[in-house]
Parts: C-alpha cells; structure tokens; sequence
C-alpha cells in the first residue's frame, strides 16, 4: 500500500536530517532506514525537489568559492575533498594532485577489505610513491596504457604483493582491444577471469573521471578519430573507467562497447565507498555528469575544479541506475 503523502513527507524530512544535518553517508543511512543509497539518493533529490529541502548559496567569492560541503550538496554525493595545488608545472601539479588522491586513499582502507583502483595516468606517475597497505584484497579495475618502460602502476602492484601486506589482482590485459570478440577472449583467461570477479565485492573504489576529450581521457586516447567522433555524437562528455556518460549522468550505448578492459557499471554501483577523482576546470562537465549517474559517494577535485562546478548556475538531477 503506498505511503500516505504525510508519512512519505515525514521520511524526506528524516533522510535529509541524517544527510544534510548530521552528515551521514548515503550507506548509513540506507542501513539505518533498510534501503539502497540509491534509493537514498532519490529520497534526496525528492526532498529538494518538494520543498522539503532548500539550499541557499552565499557565493561572497572571498572564500575561493565556498566550502566542500557546499560542492557536496550540490553535487549529491557524501563528501568533496578540495586540494590546494602549488602554482607549478603542469606535470608538478599532477603529481601533487595523484600524491594527495593516494593519501586519501590509503588513510581510507581498512584492514581485510576488497579495494579498487583503476588504472590512470595520475595512478602511474605517483606510484612509486604507494606506501606499504594494510592487509587487503587489491585489485586493478582497468587495463592499461603500455607507456615507454611499461606500466609503473603494474610493476608497483607486483611490489605490494611481495611485501605481503596486500594481495594483489592485477588486470593483464590492455585498457582498449580492437575488437568485442578479442575483449571476451581475454576476459575468458583465467588469471583475467579472476581479477574482473574480484570487483564484484568491493568495499572501496577510486576511479579517475576524464572528459571526452584529448588529454582528459586515456581511452579517447587509444581509439581512433572516427570512433571519438561516433561517441561524441551520441552524446558522450564524460568517461570514467570506459564507461562513457551523457551530461545527464546517463550510460551511453556506443560501438566501443564490449571493447574496454574494464570493471562494469554495475560492479562499480555496487561497491559500498567510490571515490571519483579529477583535476582542473576543463573537467566540470564531466564530473557533473559522473556525480548524476549515481556511481560515486565521495569525490577528490583540485581548486580550479571546484571553482568551475560551483560557478555552474545548475544542480544535478541524478540518472535513474
């Protein structure tokens, strides 16, 4: 029997408090009322679409354009980690940014847990850096680029096993294959098999969120001209672990599909905790988009980033899964 239009008034206005006032991530709360964070997220959406809910923005601009918790509500997701990036060369500032995405990372897994981490170009430049993990499952979302001297990220996963604090699962295969029928030759390897099962449990995930674009994406990177040009005509702006959104948050079908050595969106959505990570104003769109479709709980920007998704006049109205 549906809910009567006071008791469904009754549960946004608790929702909302457990989120909005006490800051609970959406996971608690859905624990606490026995739903899904998804549903924990359309409650909120609800919330501010009814009134239940206003959000007032004081934009005085003296503050570097507000607070975190000012992006994660207007983002929907649990929290924003904004990181202050020394005015240096480009690759300088990527390195502090991957070094800071790594700190959260680590401070946030716990002992005997299932952990993701997807291949990026950021991942690999600072990990040489990966501090010895509490014992864990680790294991590689995506396949990756091979770079000159081959992939550090790879080599740094093989040297955390070996130290014998976490196990790790690393994905040997490349990040985009030519064609579907090679994709699920590979996915049919064992030792493939195995790490792609892995991601069906995960307690963490942090995921790296590109435009589509050059140099904000390394799939876009690896395909050719006219298979870019295909997505961006079906609407693609954002890519995040191969998979490729419209502006609203939306999976969009592509010929790509089936051809990325990659978790898969359900996996992902299932994961209790995602972190989404992105630098620089360019990105706004696309992590606009990755904040609708409902995948992340947590977010990690640099400032330039965070000035350009609270510049943005609109709020996200998230996909439906």
């Amino acid at each position: 029997m549906p809910a009567s239009p006071g008791h469904q008034r009754t549960l946004l206005a608790e929702v909302a408090r457990a989120f909005y006032l006490h800051d609970l991530p959406k996971t608690k709360i859905g624990e606490a009322f026995g739903i899904s964070r998804f549903q924990v997220a359309r409650l909120l959406d609800q919330a501010r679409a009814t009134g239940v809910v206003t959000i007032e923005i004081h934009d005085s601009r003296a503050d570097a354009h507000g607070s975190e918790t000012d992006l994660a509500s207007l983002l929907g997701v649990d929290s924003v980690k904004v990181i202050e990036l020394a005015d240096t060369s480009a690759e300088q500032r990527i390195e502090q940014f991957g070094a800071a995405v790594l700190t959260v990372a680590v401070q946030t897994i716990r002992p005997h847990t299932t952990v993701g981490l997807a291949w990026s170009r950021t991942l690999d430049l600072i990990a040489p850096s990966m501090p010895a993990l509490p014992p864990c499952h680790l294991v590689q979302l995506t396949g990756a680029v091979e770079t000159a001297g081959g992939s550090l990220f790879a080599r740094i996963l093989t040297q955390l096993d070996r130290q014998g604090g976490a196990r790790t699962f690393p994905l040997h295969a490349p990040l985009v294959v030519d064609r579907r029928e090679t994709a699920d030759d590979l996915r049919r390897q064992p030792v493939v098999a195995e790490t792609l099962a892995m991601a069906d449990a995960l307690d963490l995930a942090v995921v790296a969120i590109g435009g589509w674009t050059a140099g904000e994406s390394a799939v876009y990177e690896n395909i050719p001209s006219a298979l870019r040009a295909q997505c961006a005509a079906a609407g693609v702006i954002s890519e995040f672990s191969g998979i490729l959104l419209n502006g609203e948050g939306h999976a969009v079908p592509t010929p790509l599909d089936g051809r990325v050595m990659a978790i898969r969106l359900p996996q992902l959505r299932a994961a209790k905790q995602v972190i989404g990570f992105a630098h620089g104003a360019g990105r706004a769109a696309a992590v606009r988009a990755a904040a609708r479709s409902r995948t992340f709980t947590d977010l990690i920007i640099d400032r330039s980033l965070a000035s350009a998704l609270l510049a943005a006049n609109d709020i996200p109205t998230h996909a439906d899964p």
